[in-house]
C-alpha cells in the first residue's frame, strides 16, 4: 500500500498542461514542475519527468541521513525543502529554450540555488547544445569577450569597485553556466542570449547568482547554421 502511495503522489497532474512531481513528508518538501510547452512534447516530457524522479530521490536521501543525524546528534530537525521548475525562455517552430532555477534546503546553514537550461531542437527531436546551433567555434568567438567584460562590471559593482581575488575575479567556463535563448518580445524568434551563474559560480554565496543578457546581432545570426537562422532576429533597441 505504502509502494502505491508513493506512485500516486508521484504520478503527473494537468495531463494537458503543466506537469509537476510533488511529494510531503515530515522530512522533506518536495516539488518539481515543468511547462505545457515542454510536456506536450512525449520525450522531453519523460526526460524532464525521470530528472525530477532523480532529484526526488536525492533529496529524499538526503533528508532522510539528516532526521537519523538529528536523531543522534539529539537536535531538532528542520524539514528539508526541494522547489524546482521550467519555464519557456522563448521557442520558435524549430527550438523550445527552457531555463530552470531551484530553492533548497538540506539543513545547513542556508538554501542553496541552481540554475540550469535546456535547448530542444524539435526537428531532430533531441537536446542539444546552444554553440552547436552555430558553425565552427563562432558561438564564443563572437560572445566570450562581452560575456565577461558584462560579468566584471555586474561583478565590480556589487563590490563597490573591489576586487576579492581568486577564481571569483575570474570569468567561468561556459560548461559551468546555465545558457539559454530567450525570445524578449514573444515574436516566436530569439532576440538574447541569457548566461545564468549559479551561486558560487561567479562569486560567493552572499553575491548571489549573476545573470547576464547579452542581445542577438547581426554577426551572431550571420554565424548560424543556416537551418536555425529563420529562429533568430536582431535585438530591438
Amino acid at each position: 500500500m505504502k509502494r502505491l502511495a508513493a506512485v500516486i503522489l508521484l504520478a503527473l497532474t494537468a495531463a494537458a498542461g503543466t506537469h509537476k512531481v510533488s511529494r510531503d513528508t515530515a522530512a522533506l518538501e518536495f516539488n518539481y514542475e515543468w511547462p505545457a510547452e515542454a510536456a506536450a512534447i512525449p520525450k522531453l516530457d519523460l526526460i524532464l519527468y525521470k530528472k525530477a524522479k532523480a532529484a526526488l530521490a536525492e533529496a529524499q536521501k538526503f533528508a532522510a541521513e539528516d532526521v537519523a543525524s538529528a536523531r543522534q546528534d539529539k537536535r531538532d530537525f528542520q524539514q528539508h525543502y526541494y522547489d524546482a521548475g521550467w519555464q519557456v525562455a522563448g521557442a520558435s517552430k524549430t527550438l523550445l529554450s527552457l531555463q530552470y532555477g531551484d530553492d533548497t534546503f538540506e539543513g545547513g546553514a542556508h538554501p542553496n540555488h541552481n540554475y540550469a537550461a535546456l535547448l530542444w531542437d524539435k526537428l531532430k527531436a533531441r537536446e542539444i547544445a546552444v554553440s552547436s546551433l552555430f558553425t565552427d567555434d563562432a558561438f564564443g568567438a563572437l560572445t566570450r569577450r562581452a560575456y565577461c567584460a558584462a560579468l566584471d562590471k555586474e561583478r565590480l559593482e556589487r563590490r563597490e569597485g573591489e576586487k576579492i581575488g581568486g577564481e571569483f575575479d575570474e570569468c567561468p567556463k561556459y560548461s559551468e553556466l546555465a545558457i539559454a535563448l530567450s525570445d524578449k518580445d514573444h515574436d516566436g524568434r530569439f532576440d538574447a542570449i541569457a548566461f545564468g551563474a549559479s551561486p558560487y559560480v561567479a562569486g560567493p554565496y552572499v553575491e548571489g547568482p549573476y545573470d547576464i543578457e547579452l542581445p542577438v546581432s547581426q554577426a551572431l545570426i550571420a554565424a548560424l547554421r543556416p537551418e536555425y537562422r529563420a529562429s533568430f532576429e536582431v535585438q530591438r533597441q
